[in-house]
């Protein structure tokens, strides 16, 4: 397929083979009756197996996670990130199923943090194949929508004024620590102070790295900017401010901006 994130929506599969039927009927998908039954009946020959009743999907994501280990990546797909706030666990990035009907109830927050800068995400065009940092005013004109076929499940950004499922913006990636930062593990305490702080920082970055690129020669005192960041952002620490400030200037090499004597 053209998509490389494609996901098993768990209430398919947990279906009997004459629901699974069903199911596929009502989407428009077609699939021979019998060969669900003759499906069931080679299961029964075969000798007994552990149960899995009511999490058939697991052999899949343990499959998947044994080959293709999804969560120490860098950067994450919007699967990874939506697997990642409904369960919380390694395990669930690392698998292929989703619960879908927990998939509609985060979608909303997922986009909210995007339109906030609150996590750093990539994409590429088929006119530009080159990954590149979206801007948070990017998710004014995009929706996250779902799409389903043939069995499976995905993600993708479509554009708010199309008419049809056409994607423009491809291989979207969202920078892992940022979700893990947003989004942190249940056994942590949630800080929302800190969330605001991330997005925070993550937006003031993207502000000073427009700076920087703009005159990659001619730095400007830190203390002045920094005073300029502190008052523009919201939740922004000093100390947040100075790591936006190093990882600006290596985004941009303007290396000036950090040459002795413009420090503070």
């Amino acid at each position: 397929m053209e998509n490389d994130d494609w996901m098993i929506p768990r209430r398919l599969h947990a279906a009997q083979p004459e629901e699974i039927h069903e199911q596929l009927k009502k989407q428009a998908f077609t699939i021979d009756p019998q060969f669900l039954r003759q499906r069931e009946l080679r299961k029964q020959r075969l000798s007994p197996q552990p149960s899995r009743k009511g999490d058939p999907w697991l052999d899949f994501d343990r499959s998947i996670a044994r080959s293709y280990p999804a969560f120490g990546d860098r950067m994450w797909t919007l699967g990874d990130t939506a697997r990642w706030m409904i369960e919380r666990t390694v395990e669930a990035v690392d698998g292929i199923s989703i619960d879908q009907q927990k998939l509609l109830e985060v979608l909303p927050e997922i986009h909210a943090a995007f339109c906030a800068g609150e996590v750093s995400i990539f994409a590429n065009t088929e006119n530009d194949p080159v990954p590149r940092e979206l801007p948070s005013e990017t998710w004014s004109v995009y929706q996250l929508v779902i799409e389903e076929r043939d069995g499976l499940i995905r993600i993708f950004p479509m554009n708010s004024s199309s008419s049809d499922y056409e994607q423009h913006l491809l291989n979207v990636r969202v920078k892992r620590d940022d979700v893990l930062q947003r989004w942190p593990a249940r056994t942590e305490p949630r800080n929302l102070n800190r969330s605001t702080t991330v997005g925070a920082e993550n937006q003031c970055r993207r502000w000073l790295a427009e700076m920087m690129k703009a005159a990659p020669s001619r730095p400007r005192p830190k203390d002045t900017v920094r005073q300029e960041g502190l008052a523009k952002f919201s939740g922004l620490s000093k100390r947040g401010f100075d790591r936006a400030w190093d990882t600006a200037i290596r985004e941009t090499n303007a290396r000036s901006w950090g040459a002795p004597g413009r420090r503070s």
